[in-house]
């Protein structure tokens, strides 16, 4: 069976188990603080997200997994993996206002890779939603089962989970085009906001 990342992907996001729902991205803005790096890329500032959890017991599951990000409409944006489940990569952070830096009383909603592309996509349109489903390695392995090959010769990999769910990763970045895992820059090499 021939099929393209973005078939692939969308029969994956598919079968996978939604655990976040972000609403919106909302002000005022917080910061991240990283003392041992204190020009981390990572410390913001960030909008806030109005977030739902949508399988408590798949958010807290612990293992090797794949996860997708997803707009309301049009492809996949982002594919990861976890060898300790979806809430280990999707955190919560301890957060701090941006201006004054006084720590906030809640923790925010955090994912390195995505958050940029999340504001850049609410930027265009405030009434965004993601949505970031995830696949366990054994599910994940009776989807490619079913796919077929190329995917399905990643099930030679067997009992290792982190290692399927990374090859399928690679496997889908490295076939990525259009706005197909948009987000995925550190893995595709590409710097575009799709």
């Amino acid at each position: 069976m021939s099929f393209t990342a973005s078939e692939a992907a969308d029969s994956i996001f598919k079968v996978a188990t939604p655990v976040l729902r972000i609403h919106s991205l909302e002000g005022p803005q917080w910061k991240r603080k990283m003392e041992k790096n204190p020009r981390d890329a990572r410390i913001g500032p960030w909008l806030r997200a109005n977030y739902s959890v949508l399988d408590e017991q798949a958010w807290r599951e612990k293992g090797a997994c794949l996860y997708l990000a997803k707009l309301d409409s049009g492809p996949v944006r982002y594919v990861g993996i976890s060898r300790n489940g979806v809430k280990h990569r999707w955190r919560t952070s301890p957060a701090y206002d941006a201006i004054s830096m006084n720590r906030l009383p809640e923790d925010q909603l955090f994912h390195s890779q995505c958050w940029r592309h999340i504001q850049a996509a609410a930027a265009i349109n405030p009434r965004i939603h993601v949505e970031v489903r995830t696949v366990m390695h054994s599910a994940l392995a009776t989807e490619l089962a079913r796919l077929g090959p190329p995917l399905s010769g990643f099930l030679a990999l067997g009992d290792d989970g982190e290692g399927m769910c990374a090859a399928v990763e690679r496997w889908l970045c490295n076939r990525s085009e259009g706005a197909i895992l948009s987000w995925n820059t550190a893995m595709t090499g590409r710097n575009r906001d799709a």
